[in-house]
């Protein structure tokens, strides 16, 4: 497969609405146009660069497991005309570099209205947790493109590097981010194991996340840390209270552990091209059922799962 190619079979279909591509042994750069696609979905692909220049049918955007041939270089992601796009996943700091309309996402930009995609509520990232440089100084940049994520599906990746540096304080230091303070209604956490750093993170979403009402964190695979699942999930049970305590009453906390492989399950078309579930990433079902103003009158309960 070589550039042109799949933009050229986008092209010639003007009645497709599902996009699935797997597989590649040639680097290409992808091009869309297509004023009929609803959702594109590209896994396990050898892509240097995706250009989504004008689609404006387009609600979901997933990205899982690419690659890019020039080894350690960053898979290029532009957005462009995309006004009904909702779900986009699965952004990797240090993986992908974010361009949206013609402005290259970068740590600490000063975030503009061109720079945001207002229409996503439905947000996913892979984050290796620890890893200052490349990852999680792009994380807040990142987030505050999106200001109107109402789900946040956090996987960590495994990082090798010592937990410690980024505490509570660093993540408060990062300046308003507006989809966490006033829009977040859901945080799924997975491949928790219990770092330092993957804990402050929970903190600062429980205690700056004004409309919370679901936190879910799944424990990695047991098989794959020296802590149990009960170790893990000891450090969510004795967390430090945010200053914000009313979390604890009106947050439903869920946590979980797991058997399957470790980074997670891999991804599969099926979930994404399933238009009529609003939040295919979300691994707990019920938890995208957002309170409506008669349930928003009864606090949540925590709860407490372990498989």
């Amino acid at each position: 497969m070589k550039d042109g190619d799949i933009d050229a079979v986008v092209s010639r279909s003007p009645a497709l609405e599902i996009l699935n591509i797997q597989g590649s042994m040639k680097g290409v750069h992808l091009r869309l146009l297509s004023h009929s696609l609803r959702c594109v979905q590209i896994c396990s692909f050898v892509i240097e660069s995706v250009n989504v220049v004008n689609a404006p049918r387009l609600e979901r955007l997933i990205l899982s497991e690419c690659l890019n041939p020039a080894g350690g270089s960053c898979i290029r992601v532009k957005i462009g005309n995309v006004p009904k796009l909702k779900v986009f996943g699965f952004l990797e700091p240090g993986k992908y570099v974010l361009e949206i309309q013609d402005t290259v996402i970068m740590a600490g930009i000063k975030t503009s209205a061109s720079m945001m995609v207002t229409s996503v509520n439905v947000l996913s990232m892979k984050v290796r947790f620890g890893v200052y440089d490349d990852v999680i100084k792009m994380v807040p940049a990142f987030l505050k493109c999106f200001p109107n994520v109402e789900a946040l599906h956090i996987t960590s990746e495994k990082c090798d590097q010592l937990a410690g540096k980024f505490d509570l304080k660093f993540w408060e230091e990062v300046g308003l981010i507006v989809s966490v303070l006033l829009r977040l209604k859901v945080i799924t956490f997975r491949e928790y194991r219990a770092r330092q750093d993957e804990l402050a993170f929970l903190q600062y979403i429980l205690q700056h996340a004004m409309v919370l009402k679901y936190a879910v964190v799944q424990m990695v695979n047991p098989k794959f840390t020296s802590l149990s699942v009960d170790e893990m999930a000891y450090t969510i049970d004795n967390m430090q209270p945010p200053k914000n305590k009313k979390w604890a009453s009106t947050v439903g906390l869920l946590t979980m552990g797991t058997h399957g492989p470790e980074g997670g399950e891999t991804w599969t078309f099926r979930k994404g091209a399933d238009l009529s579930d609003d939040d295919p990433i979300a691994p707990v079902k019920f938890i995208i059922r957002v309170a409506g103003p008669a349930t928003c009158q009864h606090k949540s309960r925590a709860a407490k799962h372990r498989n």
